[in-house]
């Protein structure tokens, strides 16, 4: 089921069909996408099916974004690739079913972690190396989260930007029931949503990777507003190394232009670096506290 707006979990996901456009430019595949720091646009076969994908920029580790619900990865970042390389390498993709990419063939019983699968399928495929560092917003951070536990040498750090939580499924179908007209879907596929919740139950320890946790100040459902600002702070607490913070005068789509992208572009930098260095996340006030943000 498509959920309405108020139902925040997978945050906006019909807004983010209605206002997000499909990838545009050249996605023929590069002979070699390792080759050169430049922007570089490709497909690859995970099985019968290909995604899209686009890099920039060159460095260690990878960033490696996650759109929200049922979005095109490379358009939903695409206002911020340009800074975002300007840290290290990043490569955005779009999900099966999505942007410019295939739909998978039919499939029954499809989880986060099938698709944090395909995830890794691209990465491989593509030749674009270890180690990652992992951006997701809303949705997104399910499959991020299953990708760093299934992957979790591979994975130098995650930031999680309005990161959708399994608390929540049960809470909002409690709170407004469930839609009549189908299933949870994304990129056009039903979406096993009880399994990808259990799967999450047992993704909740990585360890000391450096990770932060990013929470919008505007919420609209005052039903569920406890709800979400107890598991927002949830999520900073799956790194021994985490770190929660509200990007100030922002809703749900905190990276975009007009929002609060500049809180997303410290929190990657500082992830980044702390991967780069083994050190610790400084606190949230040195990272943010020049910034409009604040640390609950």
């Amino acid at each position: 089921m498509v959920y309405k707006r108020p139902m925040r979990p997978l945050r906006a996901m019909l807004i983010a069909v209605l206002t997000l456009s499909a990838c545009g430019g050249d996605n023929g595949s590069s002979d070699d996408p390792l080759a050169t720091p430049s922007a570089a646009i490709g497909r690859v076969d995970v099985g019968g099916y290909e995604l899209a994908y686009e890099c920039r920029g060159s460095g260690s580790p990878t960033i490696v974004t996650e759109a929200g619900y049922d979005s095109p990865g490379t358009t939903t970042w695409s206002g911020l690739m340009d800074d975002l390389a300007a840290t290290t390498r990043v490569c955005a993709y779009d999900r099966a079913g999505t942007g410019a990419s295939d739909p998978r063939p039919d499939v029954e019983g499809l989880t986060s972690a099938d698709q944090a699968a395909e995830l890794d399928g691209l990465l491989q495929g593509a030749g674009i190396q270890p180690p990652y560092v992992l951006v997701a917003h809303s949705y997104g951070g399910f499959v991020s989260r299953l990708f760093a536990e299934a992957h979790q040498a591979e994975t130098a750090g995650i930031v999680l930007i309005e990161s959708s939580h399994e608390d929540e499924i049960k809470a909002y179908r409690r709170f407004y029931g469930d839609d009549p007209e189908g299933d949870w879907v994304d990129g056009g596929d039903l979406l096993d949503i009880e399994a990808t919740k259990e799967a999450l139950r047992d993704a909740r320890d990585y360890g000391d990777i450096p990770l932060v946790a990013i929470r919008a100040e505007r919420y609209e459902d005052v039903l569920a507003r406890n709800l979400w600002i107890q598991t927002q702070a949830d999520l900073a607490t799956l790194s021994r190394n985490g770190v929660h913070v509200v990007a100030l005068h922002s809703g749900h789509f905190v990276m975009e232009t007009g929002e609060n992208p500049e809180v997303v572009l410290a929190a990657v930098e500082a992830v980044v670096q702390s991967a780069r260095s083994g050190e610790p996340l400084p606190s949230c006030e040195a990272l943010f506290g020049h910034l409009a943000a604040q640390c609950p």
